[in-house]
């Protein structure tokens, strides 16, 4: 959905700006190598931590059973209780997101470590994700790559443009995950010598594997 949304039209100024950044930090044009062993571009993180946000992997997070009696308001909630955590609702929680519904990278910019949770698309506490640190490389890898590497645009024919509404968008509203409908989106190469040469690179440092 991220790369869906990157086709639009705002996703083209997001492009843009992701673009320059990039080209800020690495004037030399090798981030598409250095992106393996560092996290240097912030906007890119940003980027990450919001498509994570707006379209929620998880919308009902796995369920938990609570392990003694919870008191809540006039009423306790006994031992043994099932909980599912509304992982959607959270991220589009207004006491915790300006305008939740709209897909704005800056929000993840200039916010302090420890403001709290970023986003809810790995759960929360001490059940969360146990592979959040890994899966955050690797978007932060592809994205910085694809972005590095192509301009996103969308489709020849619109009709095979994405639902980019968060719920709308899913296949199978019923599902455990969300399964975007499917779409195209164009990849218009920036500069094909210098992908191709990437790509050779990448062959060769990975040929022994």
């Amino acid at each position: 959905m991220g790369i869906a949304y990157l086709s639009s039209a705002h996703g083209q100024e997001i492009q843009k700006r992701a673009y320059e950044e990039i080209t800020k930090v690495y004037p030399d044009g090798d981030a598409w190598e250095r992106c393996l062993v560092e996290e240097k571009v912030p906007y890119i993180t940003a980027l990450v931590k919001e498509v994570l946000r707006f379209w929620t992997v998880i919308p009902i997070c796995l369920p938990r059973v609570s392990i003694k009696d919870i008191p809540w308001k006039d009423a306790v909630i006994p031992a043994g209780t099932t909980f599912f955590m509304n992982a959607y609702a959270a991220d589009n929680d207004e006491t915790h997101f300006k305008s939740p519904f709209s897909f704005n990278p800056d929000r993840y910019l200039d916010i302090p470590d420890g403001s709290g949770t970023p986003h809810y698309a790995y759960g929360a506490g001490s059940r969360m994700c146990a592979g959040s640190h890994l899966a955050n490389r690797e978007l932060y890898t592809a994205f910085l790559r694809l972005i590095s590497a192509f301009e996103i645009v969308p489709a020849k024919n619109r009709a095979d443009d994405p639902i980019l509404d968060p719920l709308e968008c899913n296949m199978t509203k019923t599902s455990l995950t969300l399964d975007p409908k499917p779409f195209k989106v164009g990849f218009r190469v920036r500069d094909r010598a210098k992908l191709e040469g990437w790509i050779r690179g990448s062959d060769e440092r990975t040929k022994g594997l």
